[in-house]
């Protein structure tokens, strides 16, 4: 339903308004856990500001995509931070990483000098604010001299690409200043910029980095270096407000967004703020005087619910609220690329930095006029995290046009066990999940000593992760199942509608709703895990769970170890002396564990698999991911690709084979006719293994936007044998009308869909009601030997469902090696 735009109001007068809007608040209730720094840079190695470097500079480049729009090409980056670095003491700039592509990355703080003990200090109360945030909120000298940390992040996709020429532009103005208002802003305030977060894209002119993703859907998954370092910008600098600034959509959009919203944010503490800022932003936008900046778009003001959401945690923004932030996606009107006159691109692009401009400094005003509520809303956050309380029900009208489509909370449990030992399905998954944690901002904890909980033992060394702590809302939107927004919401923006690492990814992570375990506990920096090998000289087996497993398998293969698959998708390898001695190196290696093979096994004898994959970067970088050799294939390339190597093709993209040139359709004909082996995802698949007389099946997908977890019913064989009751899902599709020799591996369960969104058409033909009990993964051998496996479900989707991996490798080892 459309929300009722409210009259247009001050932006003063509603921040004014919104800011005496009752906060609850609460004791100070003490951690079951004593508060334990992190692991960060020793106070006693932190210098002064500036820090200052002298940027590598790069070769010019007149091809970059920049140039035609007007704005700063990458190669003069590095030259103009170098002058403004000379120039100014007031601007420190490092390369802090680099791109998938092999550029650096530049990150820039702006702030008036500091001592080395300055410095300290600042650090000290920062970390207080989030350790002690009673205590941190009543410092009258830290409410008076904490620099508050303003975070913008630029460019993250390439082909947008103002946000970085706004950037530059602030921080040359406050480098060279001498009002004595900017010296004062500069005093109160750190800036700190992500000069652009995609430097391949803006050289590209493509939304996608090198490796061909979209940044900003990897915030959770961290799969890339880009997204490694805006995490651990925000993570670091604990903005007060986040800008991550984008185009192109006219009128400019300003998050705050639309429902769902994620079940996990303190959203009272957020709206509040966040509502009022983009009215203001939208006041500096009319006062710029372009007829195309007389208004924004507010999602929250001014759509219907999903057009716009800030559910998934997979942007910067959705990210950075987690991390008790006040984001904002901004979408700067006005398009430059295109068939525009030269002049038009740079007018357009022009307006856009104007806009991103607006955005910066109407930030930096708000945090100043606001500034004691700001700190103290941060450390609010951390304050209920640590307390353990309840989210808060906000009652309609808590904000112009909150309503209860607006909603959305969880109930947070008391702790999480991650299991070592006999109770983990994966002891690698556990070690990446951990870490994942960590990495975000979480905290991890590991046990001292055996103990029970919920009826169930654990041994010393499992992790526990305590929910009284102050990125409670980010640890648990990683690690619990979701909810299903199917009834709720008609549409969404993107998905995933769920995404849940505590169930996709491979590792067994245990809820405690009541009680924290009664044990020692020890602050953990980090997962591990350990493989290890059994004693003697038997012959060795190893279970294929995680896509560890497969390094290992791929590994030993590629070293010419004769390396057998049994019947449940298992192998083994004969235990002698050189065989073990390669075995315990894999162990240690990748952490894997292996067993002793049973008696008398029988199985199939491997060989190096070389999988031709007709799909995308997801296919080629997941294949990569778990050891196998991956090559690109098209319909196109076929001859010159589909060689006498390819063991397998993954089918992940629709293949016409009626429109095949007759040479690259001998070539695949050649290919079925040698016996290689097909894995095919989704309906693409099905469709191949169709018209090449594979198998016959009909394949049904959901609605493209459907994703989420999936309840589904393993029912073993070498695909599945041992996995998880769990899949995640991208357009999910099932198998019905299944020709003869087609085994049903994995199901479906009656109830299909745990989280995410699964809406259904007019008919009820793609819907869970439709999927209930259908086949998610089939196996067949054609009648000309081929192995095929189908899956509905996604287990390459931006390299996330990590736990799907080992069932795609036990896939294309099996169809390789019948």
């Amino acid at each position: 339903m459309l929300r009722r735009p409210y009259p247009r109001l001050a932006a003063v007068a509603v921040a004014a308004a919104l800011l005496g809007t009752a906060v609850w608040t609460g004791p100070a209730v003490a951690s079951a856990l004593p508060a334990v720094p992190p692991r960060a840079v020793d106070l006693h190695d932190i210098s002064g500001y500036p820090r200052q470097n002298v940027l590598p500079v790069w070769p010019d480049n007149p091809n970059d995509a920049s140039i035609p729009i007007g704005v700063t090409p990458y190669d003069e980056i590095a030259p103009k931070l170098n002058a403004l670095q000379k120039a100014s003491d007031r601007v420190s700039a490092r390369v802090a990483g680099k791109s998938s592509g092999g550029h650096d990355l530049y990150a820039v703080t702006v702030t008036a000098p500091e001592s080395r003990a300055e410095a300290r200090q600042q650090e000290e109360w920062k970390r207080l604010i989030e350790e002690e945030p009673v205590k941190a909120r009543t410092d009258r000298r830290l409410l008076r001299d904490y620099k508050t940390p303003l975070f913008v992040n630029a460019n993250i996709h390439g082909n947008e690409w103002e946000g970085t020429d706004a950037a530059l532009r602030v921080i040359e103005e406050y480098a060279t200043s001498t009002d004595p208002a900017i010296a004062t802003l500069l005093k109160r305030n750190r800036l700190v910029f992500n000069i652009t977060s995609n430097p391949d894209g803006r050289i590209a002119g493509t939304r996608q980095n090198a490796n061909g993703y979209d940044l900003n859907r990897d915030l959770t998954i961290v799969s890339q270096p880009e997204t490694n370092l805006i995490r651990e910008l925000i993570v670091d600098s604990k903005p007060i407000i986040t800008l991550d600034l984008h185009g192109y959509v006219n009128p400019t959009l300003l998050h705050p967004s639309t429902p769902p919203h994620n079940v996990n944010n303190e959203y009272d503490l957020y709206i509040k703020h966040g509502l009022p800022n983009a009215l203001a932003i939208e006041e500096g936008l009319r006062a710029l005087g372009y007829p195309e900046t007389q208004r924004a778009r507010i999602p929250f003001r001014d759509d219907e619910p999903g057009v716009w959401d800030d559910f998934p945690p997979i942007y910067v923004p959705s990210f950075a609220m987690l991390q008790s932030s006040i984001p904002y996606t901004i979408e700067a009107p006005l398009n430059p690329r295109g068939n525009l006159t030269p002049e038009e691109k740079v007018r357009r692009s022009g307006i856009n930095t104007d806009v991103h401009e607006v955005a910066i400094k109407t930030s930096l005003t708000y945090i100043q006029e606001h500034r004691d509520q700001v700190i103290h809303d941060q450390a609010e956050v951390y304050r209920r995290g640590w307390a353990g309380e309840p989210l808060r029900q906000l009652p309609d009208g808590y904000v112009p046009g909150w309503g209860p489509e607006d909603d959305y909370r969880t109930t947070f449990p008391r702790a999480y066990v991650i299991p070592t030992g006999p109770g983990q399905h994966s002891e690698p998954a556990a070690a990446r999940l951990v870490d994942l944690l960590i990495g975000s901002g979480g905290r991890v904890w590991q046990a001292k000593k055996d103990f029970r909980a919920n009826g169930r033992s654990y041994r010393a060394g499992s992790y526990v992760v305590d929910l009284h702590q102050p990125k409670r809302g980010l640890v648990n939107s990683l690690l619990e199942p979701g909810i299903d927004l199917t009834g709720r919401v008609d549409d969404l923006y993107a998905g995933p509608a769920a995404w849940s690492q505590g169930l996709t990814w491979g590792a067994t992570v245990d809820t405690l709703w009541d009680r924290l375990p009664d044990v020692r506990l020890e602050r953990t920096y980090d997962g591990r895990a350990e493989g290890d090998l059994p004693a003697g000289n038997g012959d060795l087996r190893l279970d294929i769970q995680d896509g560890a497993d497969l390094l290992a398998v791929n590994s030993l293969l590629d070293k010419g170890v004769k390396v057998y698959r049994l019947t449940d998708g298992s192998v083994v390898l004969p235990g002698t002396p050189g065989n073990r001695r390669l075995a315990r190196d894999e162990a240690r290696e990748h952490a894997v564990t292996f067993t002793r093979a049973p008696a008398r096994w029988q199985g199939t004898l491997l060989d190096e698999v070389v999988v031709g994959y007709l799909g995308t970067v997801e296919e080629r970088d997941t294949l990569r991911e778990i050891g196998f050799e991956a090559r690109t294939l098209t319909a196109t390339t076929l001859a010159s690709t589909l060689t006498a190597d390819v063991d397998v093709v993954l089918v992940a993209s629709n293949v016409n084979l009626t429109t095949l040139t007759a040479e690259n359709r001998a070539a695949l004909d050649a290919f079925l006719a040698r016996g290689g082996g097909v894995v095919g995802l989704g309906t693409a698949g099905a469709g191949f293994g169709n018209a090449t007389g594979l198998l016959t099946v009909t394949a049904t997908a959901g609605a493209s936007l459907a994703s989420g977890v999936a309840n589904i019913v393993n029912r073993g064989g070498p695909v599945t044998a041992g996995a998880t009751p769990y899949a995640f899902i991208n357009e999910p599709v099932w198998f019905t009308n299944l020709g003869a020799g087609i085994t049903v591996e994995q199901s479906y369960a009656a109830d299909p869909l745990l989280s995410g969104w699964w809406a259904a058409n007019a008919a009820g033909t793609t819907g869970q009601a439709a999927a209930a009990g259908q086949a998610s993964v089939v196996r067949a051998v054609s009648p000309a030997g081929n192995g095929v496996v189908l899956f509905g479900t996604d287990p390459t989707f931006r390299l996330h469902p990590k736990g799907l991996h080992p069932q795609l490798g036990r896939a294309l080892l099996w169809a390789a090696r019948r």
